[in-house]
This record gives C-alpha cells, structure tokens and sequence, in this order.
C-alpha cells in the first residue's frame, strides 16, 4: 500500500483507481470482487472526486481491503503453499501413526510444504484433485 500512496495525502478515490488498475492486470479483480462491488468501484471512480461522507469511506476501505488480501494471497509460492500443507498433513500423520516421533513437526517446516506442493504442482493432476476434493485433509 505505501507504494501505491507514497507520501501524498491520501486520496481513496485515487488509490482505488490505481489499486483497479494492478487487480485488473494480476487478474484478481474479477475473482476477488463481487459484481456490486465492482460496479460501486466503477462509480466511485467515475463520479467522485473527495471523499466527504465516511459511510463512502467505509465502502471504499472495504473495497481496497478485499483487493489487497486478493494480491497478497496470490503469489505462486502462497499458491505452492496452499497444495502442499494438506500433502504434508497426510504424509506426517502416516509417518506418525508408523513410530516416526519427529513426522509431526514436518507439516509445520515450510520447506517441506513448499516442495511437496511444488511436487504435487508438476506432477499429474491427480495429486491436485486429491486436495481439492479434501481427500487428503
């Protein structure tokens, strides 16, 4: 967010301009936003010049907030991350359950959840189905 502001005042209506414009070309605006959302986004950028009503201000912030979490949550490694934690669930309770005293602590080494998502990422799409119909939750 600083690099969007900078040390300007802080103008919403500006900010929300420039943060459409980074979620349009990352392609999470569509996927973060719902269509209402969108659309007051789009009328809050065409027709409002200063923020003077603090109900506005809330909507604007909650906007910004959605589209913020949206750009930091998709990054390839948060991505990896995400496929390979229920991977290293499965695989360091097997471990455990076998004798393996130490296979507990594997699930939290993001190491081994970033590899085995990586893994699982370039493999066949089995794997990938697996975890996304919590097979291997």
């Amino acid at each position: 967010m600083l690099r969007i502001i900078g040390r300007k005042p802080l103008d919403l209506v500006k900010v929300l301009s420039s943060l459409r414009t980074k979620a349009l070309r990352t392609g999470v605006w569509f996927a973060s936003l719902s269509h209402e959302d969108r659309v007051l986004a789009s009328l809050i950028s065409r027709h409002i010049k200063i923020v003077k009503n603090t109900t506005l201000a809330v909507v604007i912030a909650r906007i910004m907030g959605k589209l913020f979490y949206a750009m930091k949550h998709t990054s390839f490694l948060s991505k990896i991350a995400g496929i390979g934690r229920p991977i290293a669930q499965m695989y360091s309770e097997k471990a455990y359950s076998m004798g393996n005293m130490d296979a507990l602590k594997w699930a939290n080494d993001p190491n081994y959840v970033r590899y085995l998502g990586l893994m699982a990422y370039h493999s066949n799409s089995m794997t990938r189905l697996l975890v996304q119909n919590g097979v291997a939750q």
